[in-house]
């Protein structure tokens, strides 16, 4: 089955504002706020990672004075405060940035960035391309279709034409009738008084679309209500005008104007380096050439369900590797983690392997010559985890492997993805896990249906226990018996 191209569009106004307000007090050594570009270029980073588009565009905002709505109503918009001053700065780096992951950042004179998002997504829809736009503006929501999704990254949530229905009553073409009725406090756009959100959605369903809601207000229960709709029946017009998505736009973006490519390294890891984003300089730099880098990270508790997540790089390539296991502790997941990893390599190779484990990292660079002096690798018994360990080390003999360690959690890109790729694995492990005893226990209660009365099963409650903190240990302490 043959896949579509993926488009993504991002709102590249929201996306600003969700990076400056996500991440506070954060400056170069100089004192030049870096907050927003920070939360941006990372937001942005984790989005090509975990998707991985065939085009992509950022879209941005003209000021708001430009735009044909505020000519059309001079109030639109005008409560909204000034950008923060120390925003105002960041903005200009932000479009540095994208200039240097050669990604398009477009505007167009006289029109928001919701216009041109619209004017595209619809343009390449039409085309076959399934469109993403990358957002958390409801007003975006009218455009949705079948191939037109809204994704906002900070819920994790996708929005087709169903969720649009149950978030407005409406299917995505009458969300413009259901603001015009209502208006829109976040743009300054005054609907009809005394009508919100849910009486709109109500009136739009009854009557079909604002222009039949305003011809038959006579029937509109509420004497009130009915009144301030002939009243304002013009308002209403102009509210809808104004809260519709304009798909006209010109611009002249071909597909190939939007294909993703490679990014500028010549440009983009002195600008990384002048705005001090060491770890963001980390994901963006290839490894060195001739070198596989293996990150790897495992994810679980003292006992039970436990999740692995591993990021293999060559050169510009990259694969993710993870899985679930249903008993392990979280030793025995970081262990294998890195056995995923160097199990994936096909000949000899020059590794560097990064994990947030002490115990993965000092076992394999330092312990394990003394278990193997000892004896205890080999004796039955000897050593926790002992099988990881000897399959560890038959890998490990097979590559040239330089260990190291990586502070987990603290900002670093391949480490916090490799752990949202364990968690992910164990989440769904234990899901997929759940629904095979729920369809066991439904196969069960028929086959005894007719004999007694089944008794629920009460469902088995994984209870959070502690999660092992890495320790430092002195040298000459193989760290078993304090670990395992």
């Amino acid at each position: 089955m043959k896949v579509s191209p993926q488009l993504y569009l991002l709102d590249g106004s929201s996306y600003i504002y969700r990076a400056y307000y996500g991440i506070r007090d954060l400056a170069t050594a100089g004192g030049m706020p870096t907050n927003a570009v920070f939360g941006f270029t990372r937001m942005l980073l984790g989005l090509l990672q975990e998707h991985r588009p065939d085009y992509l565009a950022v879209v941005f905002d003209r000021p708001r004075e430009e735009t044909f709505r505020r000519k059309l109503y001079s109030a639109y918009k005008a409560h909204r405060d000034a950008m923060p001053e120390d925003l105002v700065p960041q903005v200009a780096y932000i479009k540095k940035v994208l200039q240097a992951l050669n990604i398009p950042a477009l505007e167009a004179p006289g029109f928001e960035a919701d216009d041109v998002i619209a004017t595209l997504a619809r343009r390449y829809a039409a085309e076959g391309i399934e469109v993403t736009v990358v957002t958390g503006d409801k007003d975006l929501m009218q455009i949705v279709a079948d191939r037109i999704s809204l994704l906002d990254t900070m819920k994790d949530m996708r929005s087709g034409p169903q969720e649009v229905l149950e978030r407005f009553g409406v299917p995505p073409e009458r969300v413009a009738d259901v603001l015009g009725l209502a208006g829109d406090t976040s743009d300054n756009i005054p609907g009809v008084p005394g009508i919100g959100e849910k009486t709109a959605a109500e009136l739009v369903q009854r009557f079909g679309n604002l222009e039949d809601v305003l011809k038959w207000a006579s029937l509109v229960n509420g004497r009130k209500r009915r009144e301030n709709l002939q009243a304002h029946a013009d308002q209403a017009r102009l509210s809808k005008t104004l809260a519709t998505l304009r798909d006209d736009v010109a611009l002249e973006v071909s597909p190939a104007d939007l294909q993703r490519q490679q990014p500028n390294l010549a440009d983009l890891i002195p600008l990384l380096r002048e705005l001090e984003f060491e770890a963001l300089e980390i994901a963006f730099t290839p490894p060195p050439a001739g070198v596989v880098e293996i990150y790897s990270d495992g994810s679980g508790r003292d006992s039970g369900p436990g999740g692995y997540g591993v990021i293999l790089r060559y050169g510009e390539h990259e694969k993710e590797l993870s899985g679930f296991e249903p008993a392990a502790t979280s030793q025995r997941m970081e262990l294998l983690a890195a056995i995923r990893g160097l199990e994936a390599l096909h000949k000899p190779q020059t590794v560097r392997l990064f994990s947030d484990s002490q115990y993965l990292v000092r076992g394999m660079s330092n312990w394990i010559h003394g278990w193997i002096r000892d004896g205890r690798l080999e004796t039955p018994g000897a050593l926790a985890n002992q099988d990881l360990w000897q399959q560890l080390l038959a890998l490990s003999r097979q590559h040239e492997i330089r260990w190291e360690w990586v502070r987990g959690h603290a900002g670093h890109p391949f480490n916090e993805r490799c752990d949202k790729l364990a968690k992910r694995a164990a989440d769904e492990g234990i899901q997929a896990a759940a629904a095979a005893d729920q369809g066991e226990e439904a196969e069960q209660q028929e086959e005894v249906a007719e004999q007694v009365s089944p008794v629920p099963v009460a469902a088995i409650l994984l209870e959070p226990g502690p999660v092992g903190e890495d320790m430092d240990f002195e040298a000459e302490d193989d760290g078993q018996l304090k670990l395992c």
